[in-house]
């Protein structure tokens, strides 16, 4: 007996639904993927795929990166199980930004101390650690205003996957880390003007007194 040269003349012989055999490859992946388990077992990430084979240096050694690029102020801003790169991106930079903040207010906890040691040399005065976490603070609040001549300079991401019960199906996710610069020019610019905008934003006299001796004391502290 001569057969027709398409096979899918069966499918109308049994009266299968031609659509239901197309999508039976996608309802047998959907069910692999569902059984399938990392390799670490439930609940341990799996490395699928990332930005390049190289972990950059200046991820876990930014002082080294930094001293061989000084000519320029580095942040790393990172970032875990974001749902896509867009998100990692995002957040990353986000949280370098942060980071800029975080050290401009650390740097204005240090001219506070050196200020109040001052005080107590000449014995009067001393540190307060509500004044202390007060000036960071404001100092913090008004750098993250005024942040502005960033450049990114490199990133890296990893894919993973993972699966948390064995009756789930598993999913991906990404931790990102970028890594941004500012020239050292606009950082001690950024530095100055978020003191002076939190001198200004101080409803207390003494604590405006306070940020204009620490405005002269940085002033004449020689740059890094």
């Amino acid at each position: 007996m001569a057969y027709p040269e398409d096979p899918t003349w069966l499918l109308y012989r049994w009266r299968f639904p031609k659509w239901l055999l197309l999508m039976l490859p996608s309802f047998l992946f959907a069910s692999c993927s569902s059984l399938s388990t990392p390799p670490g077992g439930l609940g341990v990430p799996h490395l699928e795929s990332r930005s390049s084979d190289r972990r950059p240096l200046w991820i876990d050694s930014p002082g080294i990166w930094q001293k061989k690029h000084p000519e320029r102020v580095y942040f790393v801003g990172s970032t875990s199980k974001e749902p896509d790169q867009e998100s990692g991106r995002t957040d990353a930079y986000e949280n370098a930004m942060r980071s800029i903040a975080e050290r401009l207010g650390e740097k204005a906890r240090s001219l506070y101390r050196e200020e109040s040691l001052r005080k107590m040399g000449v014995g009067s005065g001393g540190m307060d650690m509500s004044v202390e976490r007060r000036v960071s603070s404001l100092v913090m609040t008004q750098a993250q205003a005024r942040i502005s001549g960033v450049r990114v300079d490199d990133y890296f991401w990893r894919k993973y996957w993972e699966k948390d019960r064995a009756e789930q199906p598993p999913y991906s996710f990404y931790k990102y880390h970028v890594l941004v610069s500012i020239r050292k020019d606009l950082y001690e610019h950024l530095l100055r003007k978020s003191l002076e905008g939190a001198r200004d934003s101080a409803r207390d006299p003494r604590t405006k007194a306070l940020f204009d001796k620490m405005i002269r004391q940085e002033a004449a502290t020689p740059a890094e």
